[in-house]
């Protein structure tokens, strides 16, 4: 009878993962790209190798890097557990964010999918004589610096220049350009010179930290615990109303009752908001470890006697003689030629909107006197220019043409013409009256 074998081979090279235990804990993605090193073989054919040992089918555009298998997502899940499978390493999923996936939205994470890295922490990789591997705090959005050299990530090699070049490629050696060959830790030609915001450094080093220690959790976090945490602060600085709470942190009241009541959970950017305005860590926040947490004191707006002496003295407030604005109004309605509500108020000095409040009667038969007056000067016009129009229209009809206003410019002068209102009307009443008074052929009106 055969025994069975205590410690069978593994299918693929039992390779170490760099930095486990500490914020520098490497990538399920950088671990794959050094584990097809290791076999001297391509991305593509590593990874249809692990489909096809599971039985799975790969479609033949698939791209294994965008399957953000160091992420949350089922993707991740299935690609650790494959890899610990085929290598005999177990815990690969510990070079994931999925011992968080419970406190953290299936959407809440966002991958850099174009490969961010630290040129400074490569240089480092070659100088303790290590092989240089990509960090698991890289993959997160959250994350865009380097929180030990206080340096941005970059994306660009220092070389070539070249854009997303450190791993999207059928062979990829961590650490060196895919595009050019060079090597992306080289500092002497590294062209980011960006200053480093210190909120960039917090929320590195808090996912940092989470990162450290999620090699030792005695029991992965869970969504009771977070809620717990949020309930507690909630509770503790704002008297448990979700109002002042939401609106400290910048989302919805109905976004937070989600939470608490219905099952959502936070995405990792939110997360961190409430770790920064509330005074806890990323972690104590995720495992709900809050124990002696008591909302931060906010320190009193330091009072300062501003200097006065320079100030200029305001007007006093105007006092309007309502009496005396109606006379001159009445005064106005008796000027030989009228004048209209905009210029009563010009002479008052007040806004037309106030005399049609508070002397409304008065300013409106201002305004009927302007309109009439108006209507009579237009109709002067008109009567003026008549004679002309007539004379025009039968020349213009004895030579067999139609009233046009082209012909009546040519005969009509051009001061006669300009002050007439609405001329076309005008011409259409001058043909219809030379109709009526002589008996003619019928003749076309202006068209």
């Amino acid at each position: 009878m055969n025994r069975p074998v205590t410690n069978p081979r593994s299918t693929l090279h039992a390779l170490i993962p760099f930095g486990v235990g500490t914020a520098d804990v490497e990538s399920l993605l950088s671990y794959f790209c050094r584990l097809a090193v290791s076999h001297g073989v391509s991305t593509l054919i590593l990874s249809r190798t692990i489909a096809q040992h599971f039985g799975h089918s790969i479609a033949a555009n698939f791209d294994w890097h965008e399957r953000q298998i160091a992420g949350i997502r089922e993707s991740a899940l299935t690609w650790s557990a494959a890899l610990s499978a085929l290598t005999s390493v177990q815990n690969l999923d510990n070079l994931t964010f999925l011992p968080w996936r419970d406190v953290i939205s299936q959407n809440g994470l966002s991958i850099f999918k174009r490969g961010q890295f630290c040129s400074h922490c490569f240089a480092e990789d070659v100088a303790c004589e290590r092989q240089p591997y990509f960090r698991l705090a890289w993959e997160s959005t959250e994350v865009t610096c380097c929180p030990v050299h206080r340096k941005p990530l970059s994306c660009d090699c220092p070389s070539c220049g070249k854009n997303n070049v450190r791993h999207t490629a059928a062979v990829v050696v961590p650490g060196w350009c895919t595009h050019c060959g060079g090597f992306l830790g080289d500092t002497t030609k590294s062209k980011n010179l960006e200053e480093v915001e210190p909120a960039s450094i917090w929320r590195a080093r808090q996912i940092g930290e989470l990162l450290a220690s999620q090699d030792n959790l005695a029991v992965r976090p869970n969504r009771s615990q977070f809620i717990g945490a949020i309930t507690q602060i909630v509770s503790k600085a704002h008297g448990g109303m979700a109002a002042p709470f939401s609106r400290r942190i910048g989302i919805a009241k109905s976004t937070v009752h989600h939470w608490l009541k219905e099952g959502g959970t936070p995405s990792l950017e939110i997360s961190l908001k409430i770790a920064a305005h509330y005074g806890v860590s990323l972690k104590q926040l995720f495992t709900g470890e809050l124990p002696q947490w008591q909302p931060p004191v906010l320190n009193e707006q330091l009072a300062f006697e501003l200097l006065s002496s320079n100030q200029t003295p305001r007007n006093a407030p105007r006092t309007i003689d309502w009496t005396s604005i109606e006379e001159k109004l009445v005064a106005f309605l008796s000027l030989p030629t009228p004048i209209s509500v905009l210029e009563a108020a010009r002479r008052l000095d007040m806004e037309a909107r106030q005399l049609y409040l508070r002397a409304n009667k008065t300013t409106r038969q201002l305004g009927e006197r302007w309109k009439n007056y108006l209507k009579r000067k237009q109709e002067a016009k008109v009567v003026a220019a008549w004679p002309y129009l007539e004379h025009a229209c039968l020349e213009i009809w004895g030579e067999g043409k139609t009233v046009t206003r082209r012909e009546i410019f040519k005969r009509v002068p051009k001061e006669i013409l300009s002050p007439v209102p609405n001329l076309l009307n005008v011409l259409k009443d001058v043909q219809e009256h030379l109709q009526q008074s002589e008996p003619m052929a019928k003749r076309e009106l202006v068209a």
